[in-house]
């Protein structure tokens, strides 16, 4: 579903793990409670949507819009939020244990979560620099490659062995997404 239109759709408890929703337009969705485990999401546009208690673990945000998202008590247990904009963005009681944050760091609960999403905050501007510098294009429109950050484009079980390793080793398998057949394909 890379690139879908599914601006102010709702999506209460869908469960989505997996699901490929690369550039996706979710703007203002109701994601509540949903399943977003391992969900490529990256470049997504998620502003103003509501995924509170929704479960992003392992999930990729690379460079995803997520300005003034309610994501109060969900799970971003090892997401990947490199390059994320997350300016407004409700993250109380969020997990964020092991989680890459828009500048490329690992999530330390003794920083201040402020800094990402609180413009009036005075550390605010240079992360967003740094956020700008990992979301810069080509000519063509293209993303580049950020050595500062780390970032790659890699399809989406590569980048999950890379970042979190093995496959195998994770608890809850994990399938790729099943393409959906139309009704006369089925017949």
């Amino acid at each position: 579903m890379s690139g879908a239109g599914l601006r102010g759709a709702s999506l209460v408890r869908a469960n989505l793990s997996g699901a490929i929703l690369r550039g996706a337009n979710l703007r203002g969705s109701d994601m509540q409670g949903a399943n977003l485990r391992k969900a490529s999401l990256c470049e997504a546009d998620l502003r103003g949507a509501d995924l509170g208690g929704s479960n992003l673990g392992m999930a990729d945000l690379r460079m995803a819009r997520v300005e003034n998202a309610n994501l109060r008590m969900a799970n971003l247990c090892r997401a990947n939020l490199t390059g994320a904009r997350l300016a407004g963005a409700c993250l109380e009681q969020a997990d964020l244990a092991g989680a890459i944050m828009p500048d490329g760091t690992l999530f330390s609960g003794a920083k201040s979560l402020a800094r990402f999403t609180d413009q009036a905050n005075p550390e605010f501007l240079s992360t967003l620099a740094i956020v700008k510098k990992v979301d810069a294009s080509d000519d063509d429109g293209h993303l580049r490659e950020s050595e500062s950050a780390g970032y790659r484009r890699l399809p989406w079980k590569q980048f999950v062995e890379q970042t979190y390793g093995s496959l195998a080793d994770d608890p809850i398998e994990w399938y790729p997404p099943v393409p959906i057949e139309s009704e006369d394909e089925r017949e």
